[in-house]
């Protein structure tokens, strides 16, 4: 009988999209045996809620918002987080102060980040208590190292796969990075091609055997189709030729290297939203989910393996 893989990944602090990806696991909708979560789930931006007049107000993608009072409030916060943002209550001053205190602006989004990863920690354990599906999860690179305390508890029913080869359901093991090499914006979690290589060999040498195996690495290989991304000049702005947006592949050349050379049965990425389907580099099965999670939108694959590898690859949407 096969076994049933449920993946998502890039959900980017993302709230409704959160919320959608664990509903789905403790209701069985797709009937899954093992769900994975292919890393980056912490955001990049907050959004200050000002306290105006007895009430609140923000500015919520170019909109003025306003709260007049504890409801409406709540709203606003749920609406923001459902776009991937963190929130806080402050006042004009001292969200000016923030505004020119970078120091401060990081440390205050470092802590939003963690609290909202031990939000989602808490409520997976929650609602997969009665649940037989496991699921695993790794930071991806833009992740800051200090949610991996968080992903790390073991009070909480989500495994943190990351830098580790795992047994999981239907006799197959999981590998799992969330590292990648190097990108325009030097992320928390990027290192060398050479390096990222001897990261993702180190681990596969640990692999029983790798048409049993999952590899589950947040970048995607190099050149495979599900790497695809604009093309950036020398101020991070898409390239543009003929009033078109110049796009090329962004992926891991060491990702690439590795995948050829051990042939798992499946790989599983994320890390470019926009490049979402599947890929065959040889035998293996290449995966990216794709990403709409700011959009309220969650975006996954399910992939049925067999004794004899792969039976089903299907794009699933919530």
């Amino acid at each position: 009988m096969a076994t049933r893989i449920y993946i998502a990944s890039d959900l980017h602090a993302a709230e409704k999209a959160w919320r959608k990806f664990i509903n789905a696991i403790k209701a069985g909708v797709y009937r899954a045996d093992v769900a994975l979560l292919a890393g980056d789930l912490t955001g990049k931006a907050i959004v200050p809620i000002l306290e105006r007049g007895g009430g609140h107000e923000a500015e919520v993608l170019g909109v003025h918002r306003r709260a007049r009072d504890a409801a409406e409030l709540a709203q606003l916060q749920r609406d923001i987080a459902d776009l991937g943002y963190y929130s806080f209550l402050t006042t004009d001053a001292e969200a000016d102060r923030l505004s020119r205190d970078e120091r401060d602006r990081d440390e205050l989004l470092e802590r939003l980040m963690t609290e909202r990863v031990h939000e989602w920690m808490a409520l997976a354990t929650e609602r997969l208590a009665e649940v037989a599906t496991p699921l695993y999860l790794i930071p991806g690179n833009d992740d800051e190292f200090s949610i991996d305390a968080a992903l790390n508890d073991p009070r909480y029913a989500p495994i943190n796969g990351d830098g580790q080869v795992l047994d999981i359901p239907g006799g197959l093991q999981l590998l799992s990075s969330g590292w990648s090499n190097h990108t325009p914006w030097a992320t928390p979690r990027e290192e060398t091609e050479e390096q990222l290589f001897e990261r993702l060999d180190a681990l596969a040498q640990q692999v029983r055997d790798p048409r049993r195996a999952i590899f589950m690495i947040h970048v995607p290989p190099h050149d495979s189709g599900l790497d695809e991304a604009p093309l950036l000049d020398e101020n991070l702005r898409p390239t543009i030729s003929a009033g078109d947006v110049l796009r090329g592949p962004v992926g891991s050349t060491a990702v690439r290297r590795i995948i050829e050379k051990y042939q798992p049965v499946l790989s599983v990425h994320g890390h470019i939203h926009e490049s979402g389907g599947e890929r065959r580099i040889g035998d293996t099965l290449s995966i990216n989910p794709g990403s709409e999670a700011n959009h309220g939108i969650l975006r996954g694959y399910l992939v049925d393996i067999g004794t004899r590898g792969v039976e089903l690859a299907q794009r699933v949407e919530g």
